[in-house]
C-alpha cells in the first residue's frame, strides 16, 4: 500500500503526506493547542528544507469511541504516508482497525496493550511515548525513593490509564516498605470539583500525592488542595504539565512533573533551536506533545525520502532507524520510540528545572502486557540540585 501523496513516487523525492488525528483548542473541553502547533511548525520547517508537505487534520476525540471510528475512516480514504494520533482512549477504540489498514502510525498514547504484540498494537503502530507503566513507575520511584514520602495518596482517572497506573504504583511502592499508599481516590476525566478526594487525602494525613489523571481534573485538584490547606507535593505525569501550561494551575510550588520529553531541558542543538522557534511563534514553551508531533513529521519525511511511499517500507525504516530530533526516538522490540522519562519542577518564571532523568531500556512483553511492568535494568541520572 502506498500513501496517496506519492503513489507514483520513489525514494529520493521530498514529497510527504501526513494526517493528524487529534483535536485542537476549542473542539472539546479536553483539546489542547500543542499537537496542532507542533504540526504547523513542522510543516513550515520542512518546507524551508525543500519538502513539499501535504497536511490534513481530522479532529479525533480523546475519549469518545464512535466519533473516532468515523474520523479514522476519513484517514483511510486519504491514504497518507503516515498518521499521527491515537491519543488516550483512541488506541483502545480503533487500534486493531489501524493495524489492519497498514498505515504507518505514530501513537501519542502508550498503554501496555498498545505494544507491537499487544491487542491494540501491531507492526505499523509506533508509540511515541514511553509506556504508561514506565512513567507510573518513575512517578512512584520519585515519590518513594527520592522524596522519601511515607504516607502517599493516589489520584487516578477512572479509565484504563488510571487503573493500570494504580496497579503499577502499588507494585513499585512495595519496593520501599517505608512508603505506604494510604488511600486511592478516583475521578472522571472532566470532573469540575474534587473536594471530596482532597478531603480524603487530608483525613488520611498524606505527605504527598501521586497522580495519574487528565489535565482538567488535575487543574481542579491542585486548586482544591490549595483551597483546603493541603500543602504537600503533587507528583504527576504529562497532564499535570498541560494543566500548568494552560494556566489552570498557577501556583506550582508543590508540583513535580514527570514527563517523557521536556524540550526546554533537552541539550541537543536541534532541540534548542526548536524550543526557541516554538516559543517565538506561539508565545509559550513546547511540551512533549508539540515535540513528538514535530518529530513524527520529520521521521515520516526522512522515511519517504529514503524508501519512497510504500507503507510497509516506511514502517520498516522507522523500526530500524533512530531519529534524534527534539526528543530521542528509537524503536525497541515493542515499537516504543520514547527513550526517557524526566522528573522536573517549575522555576518561578515558569521554566522547567531538571531533577532526575530515567533512561528506558527494553522491557519484555511478558512483563508489560496486562498493565504490570517493571523498570528493572533502567538507568537513572540525577541532576545537580
Amino acid at each position: 500500500m502506498t500513501g496517496s501523496a506519492g503513489a507514483a513516487k520513489k525514494s529520493g523525492d521530498k514529497n510527504v503526506f501526513v494526517v493528524g488525528n487529534y483535536e485542537k483548542t476549542g473542539e472539546s473541553a479536553q483539546a489542547v493547542p500543542q499537537f496542532e502547533d507542533g504540526a504547523q511548525l513542522a510543516v513550515a520547517d520542512l518546507t524551508k528544507q525543500g519538502y513539499t508537505v501535504k497536511y490534513e487534520r481530522y479532529p479525533g476525540q480523546s475519549v469518545a469511541v464512535p466519533p473516532e471510528q468515523v474520523a479514522f475512516e476519513k484517514v483511510k480514504a486519504a491514504n497518507p504516508d503516515s498518521m499521527i494520533g491515537l491519543t488516550a482512549s483512541q488506541l483502545f477504540a480503533i487500534g486493531p482497525t489501524v493495524v489492519a489498514s497498514g498505515i504507518p502510525t505514530f501513537a501519542l498514547a502508550a498503554p501496555a496493550t498498545g505494544i507491537k504484540s499487544g491487542p491494540q498494537g501491531g507492526d505499523n503502530i509506533f508509540l511515541m511515548r514511553p509506556l504508561n507503566d514506565t512513567t507510573a513507575a518513575a512517578i512512584t520511584d520519585y515519590a518513594c525513593k527520592v522524596l522519601k514520602l511515607k504516607k502517599v495518596g493516589v489520584l487516578a482517572v477512572n479509565l484504563p490509564f488510571g487503573t493500570d497506573s494504580i496497579t503499577t504504583a502499588k507494585k513499585h511502592a512495595a519496593e520501599t516498605p517505608s512508603c505506604q499508599l494510604v488511600t486511592t481516590q478516583t475521578n472522571g476525566y472532566a470532573d469540575a470539583d474534587l473536594t471530596q478526594q482532597v478531603l480524603a487525602f487530608k483525613n488520611a494525613g498524606v505527605d504527598g500525592v501521586i497522580g495519574f489523571d487528565y489535565p482538567v481534573p488535575f487543574g481542579v485538584f491542585a486548586k482544591n488542595m490549595q483551597d483546603n490547606g493541603v500543602n504537600v507535593p503533587i507528583i504527576g505525569g504529562a497532564s499535570l504539565g498541560i494543566a500548568v501550561a494552560s494556566k489552570a494551575i498557577t501556583n506550582t510550588t508543590n508540583l513535580i512533573g514527570v514527563d517523557d520529553c521536556v524540550p526546554a531541558l533537552e541539550t541537543s542543538a536541534f532541540a534548542k533551536k526548536f524550543t526557541k522557534a516554538y516559543k517565538a511563534k506561539y508565545g509559550y514553551l513546547p511540551n512533549y506533545a508539540a515535540a513528538q508531533v514535530y518529530d513524527a513529521f520529520f521521521m515520516t519525511a526522512k522515511a519517504t525520502q529514503a524508501v519512497g511511499h510504500d507503507h510497509a517500507a516506511i514502517v520498516k525504516w522507522i523500526s530500524q532507524n533512530a531519529y534524534n530530533g527534539v526528543c530521542e526516538n528509537k524503536a525497541d522490540k515493542n515499537n516504543v520510540l520514547g527513550r526517557s522519562v524526566t522528573a522536573f519542577k517549575w522555576n518561578a518564571d515558569g521554566t522547567p528545572k531538571l531533577l532526575k532523568r530515567y533512561v528506558n531500556e527494553y522491557i519484555p512483553p511478558a512483563d508489560i502486557v496486562g498493565a504490570v511492568t517493571t523498570v528493572a535494568g533502567a538507568t537513572a541520572t540525577t541532576a545537580a540540585k
